[in-house]
């Protein structure tokens, strides 16, 4: 089902957004007027009551994936609806659901941001605007995911929004869409507003709490009260300064001349100090202990075991951090890590290539995010060749824990697992051309354990996946080899297999591996399937992707 798309120029986004917001008043002579930022949501509502259609069209929901766990559904989920009725002042529409896949359940009907509508080309109605619709839901699509800060909303009366700020958000945006912005810029920007989006919803929630709390007059808990008024104060306190630490940063990459300033002189920071003496002792590679601590015997029983793993000539540092070595680290180089929690952001240097093994198993040597700060996945590896020995991922309030952009990632004897259990959390997820081979590993609590995409490749050995919404999902062209797994307690499927084929009610199966054996490089054999909820293996039709969601991705933090 084809959907309206929109691409265009940095100048006409400009045109577009500056006639929205800083229309001309008739008492104000030919000077524009100050919208300040309490007014753009109120100039988007006066927008949408002349050019939408109140009711009546259809377009495709694409389910959030936050709204997928609240709902119990399968992340990505799309569905039909039929808008019945639009709300300005929130910018949302009443839709009835119309047309779903497979067994899902989902309300008759659902208030939708319009920003999640997607209007399709074909109407029942062929009398509407569809063209002044769609193009009104892509402008305020496209401004509230790349052009609004959560910071924005706090902003001084007098400040007119538009002049501060939408040239040069836009030309950011486009900066970083043309490569023009590097790499490591980018990541730093769309990691800080990552960051501040979590941190704006979690002072909504906290605010919320002292609402909440200030109806609740019980006077034998007030004591109780005011200390948890005060936790929460605090916390609050600190969301707000690292919120407005953030601001401060961000209006700083915003100014051109200033990226531009800090871009040319990459030397100012202490990670190309280390990297400068690093070259002085010559272009080797290098390995990295981390090491909480310990009483001296065991700090030396631990050296002593690690030269079972590292040449005796290579360079070794030694680090009570992890996130600090991966920074120090290069592509190649190696890291032992010593038994307890290690909290990190991202990869570093490893993200090109290199081994980061636990010195004891699994079970006592945990990765888990530091904080909001980290990305959508815990590692993101994309080049060379990684491995991943002995170690835990928990993917905590992540979305992913492991993604594999390019090159080959090996992992063996490791553990995948969410301890904030969800139904759209990925274990692994494989992009195309990539290639995955996990041994004698398991999967725990995931809502999907491997996700691998068309052209991506999964070996698998001696693997358990338990507890998960689904196992494994392929797509066509997906390459899948495992053997001597075991699916344990899986809630609808353990492979579910997605085709863009036009399947009949027969051609869509549902059964053993067996229904795999006339699909190209997909093999499963002495695979155990126990306590499946729906069925061992499913092979259904892809949901739609000819969804614009990837086309302005430039400041994209989901």
């Amino acid at each position: 089902m084809d959907v309206y798309t929109f691409d265009k120029s940095l100048q006409e986004r400009l045109v577009e957004f500056t006639e929205i917001l800083s229309s001309k008043e008739s008492s104000v002579s030919d000077h524009m007027r100050v919208v300040p930022s309490s007014q753009i949501k109120s100039e988007w509502s006066f927008l949408l009551e002349l050019v939408i259609e109140p009711v009546g069209w259809q377009a495709l929901w694409k389910i959030p994936r936050l709204t997928c766990q609240d709902l119990h559904v399968h992340y990505p989920t799309v569905v039909v609806v039929q808008v019945e009725q639009v709300d300005p002042t929130e910018l949302s529409a009443l839709c009835k659901i119309i047309a779903v896949q497979d067994e899902i359940h989902l309300p008759e009907k659902y208030d939708v941001p319009l920003i999640e509508l997607y209007p399709t080309l074909n109407q029942e109605n062929s009398v509407l605007d569809m063209i002044g619709t769609s193009t009104y839901i892509d402008q305020l699509r496209f401004f509230y995911n790349n052009l609004w800060m959560p910071w924005d909303c706090d902003d001084d009366d007098n400040v007119d929004w538009v002049q501060l700020h939408l040239e040069t958000r836009l030309r950011l945006f486009f900066d970083m869409k043309r490569g023009i912005v590097n790499k490591d810029t980018c990541d730093i920007i769309r990691t800080l507003i990552r960051e501040a989006k979590d941190i704006h919803t979690k002072i909504t929630r906290l605010e919320i709490d002292f609402s909440d709390d200030d109806n609740d007059d019980e006077d034998d808990e007030q004591e109780t009260k005011c200390l948890v008024d005060e936790d929460k104060a605090c916390q609050l306190m600190k969301l707000h300064l690292r919120m407005q630490k953030i601001k401060t940063e961000i209006d700083v990459l915003e100014n051109p001349v200033m990226r531009n300033l800090l871009q040319r002189n990459p030397d100012l920071n202490n990670k190309n100090i280390a990297a400068k003496r690093r070259e002085s002792r010559g272009r080797k590679l290098e390995a990295f202990f981390v090491w909480h601590g310990g009483s001296l015997e065991e700090t030396i029983n631990c050296l002593n075991k690690i030269t079972e793993f590292l040449p005796k000539d290579i360079f070794t540092k030694t680090s009570s951090c992890l996130q600090e070595a991966l920074d120090a680290s290069q592509a190649g180089d190696k890291i032992i890590i010593g038994e307890g929690e290690h909290q990190i952001r991202r990869a570093g240097g490893l993200e090109e290539g290199g081994t980061i093994r636990g010195l004891s198993d699994c079970q006592s040597t945990v990765l888990c995010a530091k904080d909001s700060a980290t990305g959508v996945s815990l590692l993101d590896f994309s080049g060379g060749e990684v491995s991943l020995e002995n170690v835990s991922v928990d993917l905590g309030e992540l979305q992913a824990g492991i993604l594999v952009r390019k090159g080959i990632v090996k992992i063996s004897g490791c553990k995948i697992f969410a301890s904030n259990e969800s139904i759209v959390k990925l274990g692994i997820i494989v992009l195309p051309e990539a290639k995955l081979i996990v041994e004698n590993s398991s999967f725990y609590g995931l809502g999907t354990a491997i996700f691998v995409h068309p052209t991506g490749e999964c070996v698998l050995n001696n693997c358990q996946f338990e507890n998960c919404v689904d196992g494994i999902q392929l797509q066509d062209e997906s390459r899948c080899d495992a053997s001597g797994c075991k699916f344990l307690d899986i809630k609808e499927y353990g492979i579910r297999f997605e085709s863009d084929k036009e399947f009949s009610s027969a051609e869509h199966k549902i059964g053993g591996c067996e229904i795999l054996n006339n699909i190209k490089d997909v093999s499963f054999n002495n695979c155990d399937f126990k306590n499946i909820g729906k069925n061992n293996v499913t092979i259904k039709l892809k949901q739609p992707d000819t969804l614009p969601v990837k086309q302005d991705n430039a400041m994209d933090t989901a």
